[in-house]
C-alpha cells in the first residue's frame, strides 16, 4: 500500500514538472511569435495591453521591445513612458527606457534623466543609453531672438475612461506647438535637456512652466473638455497666473473625440498664457 502511494506521488510530481515545462514552452512560443510579427499599427494595441497586463515579466519585456518599432505612434510612447515610471520589475523598466530612446521622442528626456539616477543598475544604465540616443538626434537649437524658455509640465487628467497617458501626450504636443509659434519663446533647450537656473541665466532666458488639469466629461452626447492651465516660474515653480477654457464635441467618449475636443480648447486656454508671457518680457 505504501509502495503504491509512493508511486502515485511520484506520478503526481512528474505531472507537475511536465505542466511547468509545457507552461514555459508555451510562454517561449508566445514570445517568439510576438517577436516575429511585423511592426504594424494593428498590433500596437495588443502590445500595449500585453505590456500593461501580462503577469510574466518576460512577456512584458518582449512587448516593450516591440513597441520601439512604432516611431511616431503616440500610444506606444505613452505606454512605454508609463511603464518606465510604474512597472515593478527593473528589467521591464530598463527595456522600456531603451525603447524610448529608440523612438526618438525627446519628451521622454525628463523621465529618463530621473531614471538615470535610479539605484536599480539595469534601469539606470539603460536610461543613460537612451539619453545618449536622444542626444545624438537632438537638433541644433537656435536661441537667437528667444527670451523665454517654456517648459511643459506633466499635467493631469480627470474624468476620462480613455487612456490617460495617450491623451496627456497629445495635450503636451498641442501646448508645445502653441509655444513654438511665439517668436520669443523656445520650448527646447540646447542638448534637449531640462535647463537649470544657471543654464537659463547663461543663455539670458527667463524660465516658465505650464502645468494644469484637463477634465473630461460626457454631457447629453457631447464630450466636454475643461482645460485649466497654471503658469509658474521654472525651475522655481512659483505660480504666476491661471487660465482656463472649455470646448465640446458631439460624439462618444473615445480618445479620438477627446483629442478633437482639446484641439479646440487648447488655443483658447493658451491665449491667456501668451498675454502673460508678453507682459513678462
Amino acid at each position: 500500500m505504501s509502495s503504491l502511494s509512493f508511486v502515485g506521488a511520484s506520478v503526481i510530481r512528474r505531472g507537475i514538472t511536465m505542466n511547468h515545462k509545457i507552461h514555459f514552452f508555451l510562454l517561449s512560443l508566445t514570445t517568439i511569435f510576438l517577436l516575429a510579427r511585423p511592426a504594424h499599427a494593428d498590433n500596437v494595441d495588443v502590445l500595449i495591453n500585453t505590456l500593461k497586463t501580462a503577469d510574466n515579466y518576460k512577456v512584458r519585456v518582449t512587448a516593450a521591445m516591440l513597441l520601439s518599432k512604432h516611431k511616431g505612434e503616440a500610444k506606444a510612447f505613452a505606454a512605454l513612458l508609463y511603464t518606465l515610471n510604474n512597472d515593478e520589475n527593473e528589467t521591464v523598466q530598463g527595456t522600456a527606457a531603451l525603447s524610448l530612446g529608440k523612438l526618438g521622442n525627446k519628451e521622454a528626456i525628463p523621465d529618463l534623466e530621473k531614471a538615470s539616477k535610479s539605484k536599480k543598475t539595469f534601469l539606470k544604465d539603460n536610461a543613460k543609453k537612451a539619453l545618449e540616443m536622444l542626444a545624438d538626434t537632438c537638433p541644433e537649437i537656435d536661441l537667437k531672438g528667444k527670451q523665454i524658455y517654456l517648459n511643459i509640465g506633466p499635467l493631469d487628467l480627470t474624468g476620462s475612461t480613455s487612456d490617460k497617458n495617450e491623451i496627456l501626450t497629445a495635450l503636451r504636443d498641442l501646448l508645445n506647438a502653441q509655444g513654438s509659434e511665439v517668436t520669443y519663446v523656445t520650448t527646447l533647450f540646447p542638448g534637449c535637456k531640462q535647463p537649470s537656473e544657471s543654464d537659463l541665466k547663461k543663455k539670458k532666458l527667463k524660465g516658465f512652466m505650464i502645468d494644469g488639469t484637463l477634465e473630461i466629461s460626457l454631457d447629453s452626447g457631447e464630450v466636454v473638455c475643461d482645460l485649466k492651465l497654471i503658469v509658474a516660474t521654472f525651475p522655481g515653480k512659483s505660480i504666476k497666473m491661471m487660465n482656463s477654457a472649455n470646448a465640446g464635441v458631439t460624439g462618444k467618449l473615445t480618445p479620438a473625440t477627446i483629442k478633437t475636443c482639446i484641439k479646440h480648447a487648447t488655443p483658447a486656454a493658451f491665449a491667456g498664457v501668451k498675454q502673460f508671457l508678453a507682459r513678462s518680457l
